[in-house]
């Protein structure tokens, strides 16, 4: 089943966000037991507990997003459609991990979809952090920070694998 957001409350929105980040968790799971590269293995097995963390981190932010907000458009819509193309080209939206798995166990390939999977969250939580109260903006732009060390742990990694 595809992610899909329709309604722009902070229960939606909190509920995009934790599958993201399950979906992540389990990639990183799924990778870390299957990859031979020692060094990478060990990454993969930092990301699982960051993403576990993460997961508990926007089920706490649940409580403080507003119910609903009216976004900034050009036109009736425009919002909505810009969030459901990152949603719809998110690598995990589709919970398509599986068809990943043949190529798991080969580091670079590992690794270049992890850092697809973390630009993707990226791109969508900073479209979030657009639409949360200054409690909500807190969390989420420390989440957002998180993920770009991520981001920098992989391609650390991903330099030795060109």
């Amino acid at each position: 089943m595809a992610w899909s957001i329709t309604k722009f409350n902070g229960e939606e929105i909190i509920g995009l966000a934790v599958e993201i980040e399950k979906q992540g968790q389990k990639f990183y799971e799924i990778a870390a037991a299957q990859v031979e590269d020692a060094e990478v293995k060990k990454i993969f097995e930092l990301l699982v507990g960051e993403e576990k963390q993460h997961i508990a981190d926007f089920e706490s932010l649940g409580a403080q997003l507003p119910s609903d907000f009216v976004p900034n458009e050009s036109y009736v819509g425009e919002y909505g459609d810009y969030i459901k193309a990152l949603i719809d080209n998110h690598v995990f939206n589709h919970n398509n991990i599986e068809k990943f798995i043949p190529n798991i166990s080969v580091a670079r390939e590992a690794l270049a979809v992890a850092f697809r999977f973390e630009k993707d969250s990226i791109l969508i939580f900073q479209e979030l952090y657009k639409v949360v109260d200054d409690a909500g903006k807190e969390v989420l732009g420390k989440l957002i920070e998180q993920e770009k060390q991520h981001i920098k742990k992989l391609a650390t990694d991903i330099v030795p694998y060109n």
